[in-house]
């Protein structure tokens, strides 16, 4: 992890080093810097480091003119001897407020608080990640059809329709009270594009909503006679579909 340091007192500078080597000697210090102006002209041409540890009060002025203008993308611990800019500092990235003289049990307690920060913000981008990924990852089915009528369109919501059936070469959606609405469509196409948990093709012509099933029994040939609620219409299964059907039936499809 690149540290950068911001202060202009040597003495004090030297200690923060000493801290910062002591807590872990694998942190990296990129730069001390004791001025306004040094810290301009470093931004300038190097990129960000992970963790700035920042005094207030420099040689050329006050640390917020820089942060003012300054688009910051990482945590600043401050190390100051002034109280009064407690509220600037946590505007300003700041995570930590350290009053001089700190002790390293102080340091420390700093630092862990950054560690905490950074694990639950990978956490927490983790989750949403994996989450974006789900999103991404689920199929997305078809949840509502439009359809075309002398009187203007009409939109049917999926999960409205009882079943599907083929009449003299015209797809035909059936609601739950009988109505039906002709689908530019085929039953090929809708056993790509709605959920297979809730529909199911019984036979070439016809397809059924498993919430809409009332009952069912058995028919010739070993296929399944299905009465669909509101309707008194049986829709039969085919021979080579009954087998799955009863699969679909039990969630083993």
């Amino acid at each position: 992890m690149k540290v950068l340091i911001i202060e202009d007192e040597p003495l004090a500078a030297q200690k923060l080093s000493g801290f910062i080597k002591r807590y872990d000697d694998s942190l990296e210090i990129s730069a001390t810097l004791e001025s306004l102006k040094e810290l301009n002209a470093w931004f300038r041409t190097n990129p960000h480091p992970e963790i700035i540890f920042s005094d207030i009060e420099l040689l050329d002025g006050n640390i917020f003119e820089f942060y003012e203008n300054a688009e910051l993308n990482c945590p600043v611990i401050f190390t100051t001897a002034y109280d009064q800019f407690l509220m600037q500092a946590f505007e300003k990235n700041g995570i930590a407020y350290l009053l001089k003289p700190f002790t390293f049990e102080n340091f420390t307690a700093a630092m862990q608080k950054l560690e905490k920060l950074k694990q639950n913000f990978v956490s927490a981008q983790m989750d949403f990640l994996k989450e974006i990924q789900n999103d991404f990852l689920k199929p997305k089915y078809k949840e509502r059809f439009v359809i075309k009528l002398r009187g203007g369109i009409q939109f049917v919501e999926t999960k409205q329709i009882a079943y599907f059936q083929i009449n003299d070469g015209v797809l035909f959606a059936f609601d739950s009270t009988e109505n039906k609405f002709p689908l530019n469509e085929n039953l090929n196409h809708l056993e790509e594009v709605l959920d297979p948990k809730l529909f199911f093709r019984i036979n070439r012509s016809e397809m059924v909503n498993l919430k809409y099933i009332e009952r069912l029994e058995p028919y010739f040939n070993d296929r399944l006679s299905i009465r669909m609620k509101n309707s008194k219409k049986k829709i039969i299964s085919s021979t080579n579909r009954t087998p799955n059907l009863r699969k679909w039936l039990e969630g083993d499809l």
